[in-house]
């Protein structure tokens, strides 16, 4: 077996452990100056350069030329974010076998160093002036994420440190835990801490800030527990495998699965029959549900030969997690006879690469199609050959648009509905019910099920 090696890249260096049957040794690196200011994780140029870099200092300090890698992330990577690192890295000649959360490495190493009791309940943090994130752990011979608590998304455009200033005390407080443990930057930290006391310290709860370099020896943990190693023997991570609402969009059905909902690694939801497609083949879209979007994760085309059998008959669709990421399934609740979409089955038969660039397309051209919707809108004489001409394109857009399946999103009138709109302002207007779309400020656009962008409303209160 090759051995692992773990990495972490933060503050303009990339941390590393590497574990042998005794011992946790980790070492940090200067990232090279061409490539400090970049999102290593999401830049493929520094990606490389930070790894070659890792792989001349493995191979002349440790004598490791061939390497596995574990990689601690930040919470707030879902899982479409996770499959285009493990894109990336592929594209390297880098073999990720596993990523772990920073919170989680942190638990790790609370839970190893401190030999908690069985049943303690921590929140675990890292705090920096770019992300902060929180997550309550049950510890033990089994680590148990119960509760993701804060992610640097949620603060939306808010100032991170602002966000924890004011939202933290009172989330922290919601969870009551025994203690609480982060790390990362001093001065994201002073943030978190003072959050902390005021929501939790005030009863008593510890409030310890540890070393950041005991993120990295909790990836060694881990590292180690996967080789099979006596030092890291003896406990079990279990995480959540996305810190995002999942859900599973059957043609015309929306299931949703809160991350609670996959804790025992399996959730279902009952269905009455497996719907009949409309105006088409059968597909099943796994999405995370982002910022009021629907962020699609994977897309299969089971074909009618695997779906015929599920047809009028009451089935049980859901979510099947583990090691090896998340599986649909769907399942005759009377024979029991279960079908799985895997992964890898994702791609085979379908143009996911083409409808890729079909989506992105899309999205690229919408701001014209906004300048063209502006412009007609507010053009004064539509006698005027000119005015004409550019309210005939755009209304010439929107059929093509609409002829190649994309939705426009508006909703004036209705009922607001955040997975399709975005409220920029709410205004008292006796003469609606409440929250109710009052005006369309710019149209949203759907495509295959997925939300490319919300409408942005204003909302009657």
């Amino acid at each position: 077996m090759k051995n692992i090696v773990g990495v972490h890249f933060w503050d303009k260096k990339a941390n590393i452990c590497i574990c042998d049957d005794y011992n946790i040794y980790t070492d940090a690196m200067e990232l090279p100056m061409s490539i400090r200011n970049a999102n290593v994780l999401k830049d493929e140029n520094a990606f490389r350069l930070a790894f070659e870099k890792i792989r001349a200092h493995m191979q002349e300090n440790m004598g490791v030329g061939d390497f596995d890698v574990v990689l601690a992330v930040p919470d707030d990577l879902g899982l479409s974010e996770v499959q285009q690192l493990q894109k990336m890295a592929e594209n390297c000649s880098v073999n990720v076998v596993r990523t772990f959360r920073e919170t989680a490495a942190l638990a790790t190493y609370v839970n190893q160093e401190f030999r908690v009791e069985n049943g303690v309940t921590i929140i675990s943090a890292f705090a920096s002036d770019d992300r902060v994130s929180a997550a309550s752990y049950e510890m033990g011979d089994t680590i148990r994420r119960l509760d993701t608590i804060l992610v640097t998304e949620q603060a939306g455009d808010e100032n991170v440190l602002n966000y924890v200033r004011k939202a933290g005390p009172k989330l922290l407080f919601e969870h009551m835990p025994d203690a609480v443990f982060f790390t990362g930057g001093f001065n994201a930290g002073m943030t978190f801490e003072q959050a902390a006391a005021a929501g939790v310290g005030r009863s008593g709860v510890d409030v310890k800030m540890l070393d950041s370099g005991t993120l990295i020896q909790g990836l060694g943990f881990l590292c180690g527990n996967l080789e099979k190693r006596p030092v890291a023997e003896g406990f079990l991570l279990k995480d959540a495998v996305s810190v995002y609402p999942l859900g599973i969009a059957v043609d015309q059905e929306i299931l949703r699965f809160a991350p609670s909902d996959l804790a025992s690694g399996e959730a279902s939801l009952s269905v009455e029959h497996f719907p009949e497609p409309e105006g088409g083949r059968d597909s099943v879209i796994l999405y995370e549900e982002r910022k009021n979007r629907f962020q699609a994760v994977a897309k299969w085309y089971p074909g009618e030969e695997k779906i015929a059998a599920f047809r009028r008959r009451p089935v049980r669709i859901g979510l099947e997690t583990g090691e090896e990421g998340v599986k649909v399934f769907i399942q005759d609740k009377e024979s029991g006879y279960r079908f799985l979409l895997s992964g890898t089955e994702a791609s085979e038969g379908t143009n996911t690469g083409k409808e890729e660039s079909i989506t992105d397309f899309i999205e690229s051209i919408l701001p014209i199609i906004d300048n063209l919707e502006y412009a007609a809108k507010y053009a004064e004489d539509d006698t005027n050959p000119y005015a004409r001409g550019i309210l005939q394109s755009y209304q010439k857009a929107v059929e093509i648009l609409e002829q190649k399946g994309v939705v426009r999103i508006t909703g004036e009138g209705e009922p607001f509905d955040f997975n399709l709109q975005n409220a920029v302002a709410h205004v008292a207007d006796g003469d609606l019910p409440e929250n109710t779309v009052k005006q369309v400020m710019q149209a949203g656009y759907m495509y295959q099920g997925k939300v490319l962008r919300t409408a942005q409303v204003i909302v009657a209160n």
